[in-house]
């Protein structure tokens, strides 16, 4: 049996601390058997079984919303089985979910009570690292990560992919899974990765198995959103995919339809144009959010609140009204990386010399963006030199514990190549993988104690304090910059009454007041 572990001590470490010890090869084979007869049993009774590869910030909420599907008597559609990988870094993500637990934090409290329902309940939801487990599956869904290790390139030969875990995971299914199974890559790809890079591994591993069926393959990217309707998103948003061939189309289409609004699903021509779609979509918001970034600096520069002007804007529907507001900068695993594998897939797969020119520049002026934040610390602190600067937000958007690529890091990076001093605080994430150097500080009055400034970074509702509530926090003399409209007028004005300085992105009329000088 594949994906097995080799030693009884080896141990995990889940990020909220908590230890599982990785099972003995004996009892990951016994484990596998329950899994395996339950699979069976729920085959027997007219069910699907589905395995989900990768139980991350997707395939998480793709397992508990596949399972929480029922048919018309309230029976569940599917039995799932979630499955990672057996090592240090991954296996404490299936024992959380073999719990009933949530491998990832959120605060969506509905995909805490789905899991725990899935695999305490109604029984229908196993984890495993038994790579044998696709073999037990009628759907395999792929949500395994695929990165980018370049983070900004000014042309397409600068640009990293790597696709050996992917390719690695994508072979795993091919030794194992059954003849007639549908493979379903939810994972954000290069385009003409499905039909050019998939396809191909699994053809290669069903021939040597002596299978000569043709493979079914489709491609339906995942619309997952972070926050309160973290799993209703898997539901409810819209879903655009394609299949490799008519009988693919029609066995994806059938398994979108037993979990998902019906109604939102699109059909595309081929499985590059669902690949193409996913990275279009969310490289247009980040050239959205770059665009605004020069009107930004210019605002500041003549004195203008561009937060108002923008909502002026925004009233006119269908056209305007997706206009970003300004500030500190872009996060997260998509817009910081699609845009590369766009321009990556066109070079590598397609041998095309087509270069996405504007899209590769708003890559670069985002990645850069906290820089000028940065500097508005810089300015109202008259130097940062041993100053102790306190930044408020960790994660890359509000009340979600998720730190990847945030622009808190390139902030705190600048500010401590300045010679700052710097503090950080978040209300929910405890450990910042990223910089593990730096403590976390829990307590919002604890961390400011001290500071000689403060930035408040991302938007999380604990920071919503009253303008009072907040002069009391802030250290007399301090100073305030509010990267991401945090802070109201009247916050200033108050601050600057009680003798903090205080500046804004997109802010340029709280400098026309005088606010970022001391009385």
């Amino acid at each position: 049996m594949q994906g097995l572990s080799t030693t009884a001590v080896r141990e995990s470490l889940a990020p909220d601390g908590t230890v599982y010890r990785i099972p003995t090869v004996d009892e990951l084979r016994s484990s596998f058997g329950e899994v395996a007869r339950a699979a069976e049993d729920h085959r027997r009774g007219g069910g699907t079984v589905v395995a989900v590869q990768g139980l991350g910030f997707v395939g998480a909420a793709m397992a508990a919303a596949v399972a929480g599907a029922t048919d018309g008597d309230g029976r569940p559609r599917h039995f799932v089985v979630g499955v990672d990988l057996p090592t240090e870094a991954s296996y404490w993500k299936a024992a959380k979910v073999d719990a009933g637990l949530a491998p990832v934090a959120s605060p969506d409290r509905s995909l805490d009570d789905a899991i725990r329902h899935a695999a305490r309940v109604a029984g229908n939801l196993r984890a495993t690292t038994v790579e044998e487990a696709y073999g037990l599956a009628d759907v395999v869904v792929v949500d395994v990560h695929l990165d980018v290790r370049t983070r900004v390139a000014r042309t397409a030969d600068e640009i990293a992919v790597d696709l050996e875990g992917f390719e690695a995971a994508i072979r795993a299914i091919g030794r194992t899974m059954r003849p007639d199974a549908l493979v379903v890559i939810e994972t954000t790809v290069p385009i003409g990765t499905t039909e050019r890079v998939a396809r191909p591994i699994l053809e290669e591993e069903r021939e040597a198995r002596g299978i000569d069926a043709p493979v079914l393959l489709a491609n339906a990217y995942e619309r997952v959103m972070p926050g309160p309707r973290y799993l209703e998103s898997v539901r409810s948003y819209p879903r655009s995919y394609a299949g490799i061939d008519a009988a693919s189309t029609r066995r994806v289409r059938d398994f979108l339809e037993s979990f998902a609004d019906p109604g939102g699903l699109w059909q595309l021509g081929d499985t590059a144009s669902s690949e193409l779609g996913k990275l279009l979509e969310n490289s247009y918001r980040a050239t959205n959010i770059a665009f605004i970034h020069e009107w930004t600096l210019l605002a500041e520069r003549i004195g203008i609140n561009l937060f108002e002007v923008v909502d002026s804007i925004r009233v006119r529907k269908g056209t305007h009204d997706n206009m970003r507001y300004p500030g500190l900068g872009v996060g997260g695993y998509c817009l910081t990386k699609d845009s590369l594998l766009a321009q990556w897939g066109a070079t590598h797969l397609f041998q095309s010399d087509a270069v996405l020119d504007q899209t590769l520049a708003a890559l670069r002026v985002n990645h850069a963006m906290p820089l000028h934040t940065a500097e508005l610390v810089d300015e109202l602190a008259g130097g940062l030199e041993a100053r102790r600067v306190v930044v408020c937000g960790v994660s890359y958007i509000a009340d979600v514990v998720d730190t990847r690529n945030s622009p808190t890091e390139t902030l705190v990076g600048e500010l401590e190549r300045r010679g700052a001093e710097v503090g950080v605080h978040d209300p929910g994430v405890r450990e910042w993988a990223e910089r593990p150097d730096l403590d976390v500080v829990a307590d919002l009055k604890a961390a400011l104690d001290g500071a000689d400034g403060v930035v408040f970074a991302v938007p999380h509702g604990e920071y919503a304090l009253s303008p009072e509530e907040l002069a009391r926090m802030v250290p007399e003399g301090a100073f305030v910059v509010d990267g991401f409209n945090v802070i109201s007028d009247e916050h200033a004005r108050v601050l600057h009454d009680a003798g903090r300085a205080t500046a804004g992105v997109g802010k340029g009329h709280w400098r026309r007041m005088g606010y970022h000088r001391l009385r």
